[in-house]
């Protein structure tokens, strides 16, 4: 792959700072900020008291050049920023951290040299692939999009069932397990209690996930779908519906769509059985491939 660059315009970051930031956000979302490491960013979510994803962030660690206090970096999708800066406010009872939006740009490149403050997006561990993000105040000359395709980035995340946002997450709907989130180091049941902590937990340890994300593809030429107008997204293995479209992205290159579907996990395991197996959307065949990170696919205990 050639060296990419992308504004995600639909992206933004948050400042949370303060002496006890890092206790703060470690007693209301999932990942265990305790572990952060410069230079890198770790996925993560704010849950609902019943378990549902909310939202969908990354963090990272800032550390001001002139000042003693820790801070951490939030980047999250900007359909959901008044929310989510609302839900912050709320559980920050005694206002001992503060939380602010930055001016930053959002970046994306698979050049690891991108920039001398790029961070690592862990999210990708388990491919052979690096995506790097930038946080900016302007755009560097360095980072200017030499990219034929605009979509690249969101390739590189359906192949790899990498979800991202509320048009690929829905808000309180969707269990952090069903989007492989402890999986691509999202959760930690290790650090004590979050928010959702207790239901999730019983799910895991009893195997109680019903449905879970997975990459797919196929080709055709006359399919019209759009990320933000699932209508007709229905997944069927013979005549049984078997799950649904969430996202779908054509590369022009191949001429093939790639995505990521929602499926029952008690119809996943006919296709980590059988990789041959194919299903049917809008009149295509299309090809389940569950990343090599999700398997084998949980059982119930």
């Amino acid at each position: 792959m050639s060296q990419e660059n992308l504004h995600l315009e639909n992206r933004k970051v948050l400042k949370v700072s303060g002496l006890n930031c890092v206790d703060f956000l470690n007693n209301i979302l999932t990942s265990d900020i305790s572990k952060l490491k410069p230079l890198e960013t770790i996925p993560a979510a704010l849950l609902s008291p019943q378990g549902k994803v909310l939202y969908d962030i990354l963090l990272s660690l800032d550390f001001p050049k002139h000042s003693e206090d820790k801070s951490i970096l939030i980047e999250y999708d900007l359909f959901c920023e008044d929310e989510l800066i609302k839900k912050l406010n709320m559980y920050n009872l005694r206002k001992e951290v503060k939380i602010k939006k930055t001016n930053y740009y959002v970046h994306v490149s698979n050049n690891p040299k991108c920039s001398e403050n790029s961070l690592k997006d862990k999210r990708f561990l388990n491919t052979n692939i690096n995506i790097n993000r930038i946080y900016c105040k302007e755009k560097p000359i360095n980072l200017i999009e030499r990219s034929y395709a605009s979509n690249w980035y969101d390739l590189i995340r359906y192949k790899n069932c990498i979800p991202e946002g509320t048009k690929e997450i829905e808000i309180n709907t969707t269990l952090p397990m069903e989007i492989n989130l402890d999986l691509l180091g999202g959760i930690s049941f290790e650090k004590g209690c979050f928010i959702g902590q207790e239901v999730n937990a019983r799910i895991k340890y009893k195997g109680l996930v019903k449905r879970k994300y997975v990459s797919i593809h196929f080709k055709n030429k006359n399919v019209s779908f759009s990320n933000s107008d699932k209508i007709d997204n229905k997944i069927f293995l013979d005549t049984q519906n078997i799950g649904k479209v969430i996202a779908l992205s054509l590369n022009k290159e191949d001429d093939i769509w790639y995505g990521i579907a929602k499926i029952k996990l008690s119809q996943l395991y006919l296709f980590e059985e059988n990789d041959k197996l194919e299903c049917d959307f809008c009149g295509s065949k299309i090809k389940i491939n569950i990343p090599s990170y999700m398997l084998p696919l949980p059982r119930k205990n």
